[in-house]
Formats: structure tokens, sequence, C-alpha cells
């Protein structure tokens, strides 16, 4: 997800690395400093790893899994297959079954999973002869994928959700009117809702995470914004200057919030999490290592984050983070990561006493999706 991908229409190509961090021009400023500096020092050794990792082959070449999610033991997983054709996969018993929509020319980055027989999934289509995008919007009833058309002609969407309502939340970009701008919608009895109003000048909505329909969170770049049933409040305690970004949120209840992402620092790029309390949002302590963090998920009320770090030549290796066990300290640490051929994990999510990892090595198109059976 370290994508060198600019974020203005003339210029919007399949990013080089992870999708999701498809996220703006602060983004690629981000990511060329993080280039010229030097990588920060690395920590000490990971934790005892918490978790036994089972790899799942995924039985398909040239493949690059963007977001795994799973609810009621159903798992699905969507991606890029080189780049060009998207990939829809659903976990059947043990083995992972291609059940990708029939949509060329498109990308899928984020899956979310409400039952067996309703599944989204959100991404763009690329393939408009004048180069643009536009916002794809999937939904699978169990047996088949339709495209439900979408609320902005030009765009992408970068996460979807769906609240215990059944109401589906989307966010990503779009062009509304000349601008292009951060953007979320919501899909209800077949209609879309826009809203964006309190937004400011953010590019890319790139996650969200909904407790109720007056309740919601957004990542975006830059900034981070709470929603009230009306309208959008960007949280002061976060930096707006796209110094940091968010691309991963999750949430226990209300009163305990994750995020996790990147960080431009003196010392290079580094993983970044933010934890809010009911009250107010705070920054969390993570390693001290060269890296990113792409995604957060809960595991009996505790963080695991998962992202990638890069050794001192630039190579990487998979980053999980989590709490320490044993101890009240909010502070992240970094534990053993499955030992695969994967160099970058870009989701995880946990779900009937499984906690799902995937992501892949975009540098030989090798998928990648693991599991650990949770206590």
């Amino acid at each position: 997800m370290s994508n060198l991908t600019v974020k203005r229409t003339e210029d919007r190509v399949p990013p080089a690395r992870r999708l999701r961090w498809a996220v703006g021009a602060s983004a690629l400023m981000l990511v060329w400093t993080a280039m010229l500096a030097v990588p920060a020092s690395s920590a000490a050794a990971p934790n005892a790893d918490p978790y036994n990792w089972t790899e799942t082959p995924i039985g398909k070449p040239g493949l690059m899994i963007e977001d795994v999610d799973a609810a009621d033991g159903t798992a699905w997983a969507v991606g890029s297959e080189h780049g060009e054709r998207l990939v829809a996969l659903r976990r059947d018993g043990d083995t992972w079954t291609d059940a990708t929509p029939d949509v060329s020319g498109a990308n899928l980055v984020e899956v979310a999973v409400a039952a067996a027989d309703d599944v989204w999934a959100v991404g763009w289509d690329s393939s408009p002869d004048d180069g643009t995008t536009s916002p794809l919007v999937t939904h699978w009833d169990g047996t088949t994928w339709a495209e439900i058309p979408s609320p902005a002609e030009i765009g992408a969407f970068d996460d979807v959700a769906v609240d215990a309502e059944g109401t589906v939340w989307v966010t990503g970009w779009a062009r509304i009117g000349t601008a292009e701008t951060a953007v979320v919608y919501q899909y209800a009895d077949g209609r879309w809702t826009e809203y964006a109003d309190g937004l400011g000048g953010a590019i890319n909505g790139n996650s969200l995470t909904v407790l109720a329909p007056d309740d919601a969170w957004l990542a975006l770049n830059p900034g981070l914004a709470h929603f009230d049933g009306t309208s959008w409040t960007m949280v002061k305690e976060f930096p707006a200057d796209g110094s940091q970004i968010l691309t991963g949120l999750t949430a226990v209840d209300a009163t305990n919030i994750w995020a996790a992402g990147v960080a431009n620092t003196r010392a290079g790029v580094q993983p970044v999490a933010w934890h809010y309390d009911g009250s107010k949002w705070s920054k969390v302590q993570t390693p001290n290592v060269s890296g990113q963090a792409y995604d957060v998920t809960i595991v009996d009320g505790q963080p695991v984050v998962v992202g990638e770090k890069f050794a001192p030549d630039w190579t990487s290796t998979p980053l999980v983070l989590t709490t320490k066990a044993g101890t009240e300290d909010p502070g992240l640490v970094q534990v053993a990561a499955p030992t695969t051929d994967a160099v970058v994990l870009t989701s995880a999510d946990a779900d009937a006493g499984r906690l799902w990892v995937a992501g892949g090595n975009i540098d030989v198109f090798t998928g990648f999706a693991a599991y650990a059976e949770l206590p």
C-alpha cells in the first residue's frame, strides 16, 4: 500500500503498491520524502508470537490481496490479478473459491461481509477511454454479484461498511461539480445520499467505522472526522497537515476506537496508531521501526495492527503490532508475523474465533492469506 499515485484525475493510474494508499498528493509527497530519508532504526526483535498462523493457499497466480473481511464464519478477500483484473474470493470450508464479479478493467480494494448473502465490495472502474475512473460498487446476494449504479460519474471508492440497520456506507473521492474531494455516501432502499458537509479540503476518504447512524468516524487524507448524523466535524487533536495519514479504523464500542496508518518523521516513515477513549483522541506509542500500518482489527478488545516493515535497503517484511500481554500499557509492540513470501500485510479482520490477515508480494504478484485460531 505504499502507493506512488497522485490524486488528480489526469494522473490517477493503478498504484505501484498497496491500492488503498492512493490517497492523494500529500501521500505521494510522504512517500517520496520517506524514500529520500534513512529508514528508522530497528526496534528489538518481535515479542513471542501470540498467534499460531496457518497459511491458506490462494491457488491463483498473479494475485495481490487488498482486503479480507469475515462475519458469521464467512470470509471474503478481494484484490487484483496483475493489477489489471479484479478478483473476489470466498472461503468455502478449507479452500478459497473464485467468485469474481464479471467487471472488466476494474479494481476492488475493500469488502464488507454483513452476512453470507449480503456482501459489498468497492473500488473503481478504470475502463473509460478518457483515462478517468468511476466508482465501483458491487453486491453479492448469496448467489450472484450485481453492480450497483454509482452515485458519482468520476471518482473511486476506498472503503465500505454496513451498519446495524443494513445501510451501506462508502467513502473515497469523487468529482463534485468542478472539484475533486473526499466523499461519503449512504445507500438504503435503492437510493444514495451524500454526506460530505464538514469534510473541508480533504481529498480522499480512506477508512470508515460506523457505530450508529449518528456516530461514525472517517480517516481522511488529510485528517480525521466524526459524523453526528448530519455533518462531519474534524478532530482537532489529529494533525491536518498530511504529516500523518490514517488508513485503518475499527471500534470495540463508542469508548474504544483505534486508528492506524503512517507518519512522516525525520527518521523516515513509521507506523502510527491513535486511540479514542470516548472523550478524546490520543496518539499511541508504536515501535521505532521504519514501515507503514495499513489496517487494524480488534481481538479480545485489543487492537491488532498490520502493515509492512522496511529494512535499510528498503526491502519489506510483514508487520504485526498489538498491545503487550499482561499489562495495561496502551502502547503497541511488534509480534511475529506469518512466515511467508508476503512482504506486506494489507488487511486484518477477526471473526468466529479466527484472526485473518492478507496481503502479498507486489513485486512478483503473490497473494497471501492466513489465519490464527483465537483462544
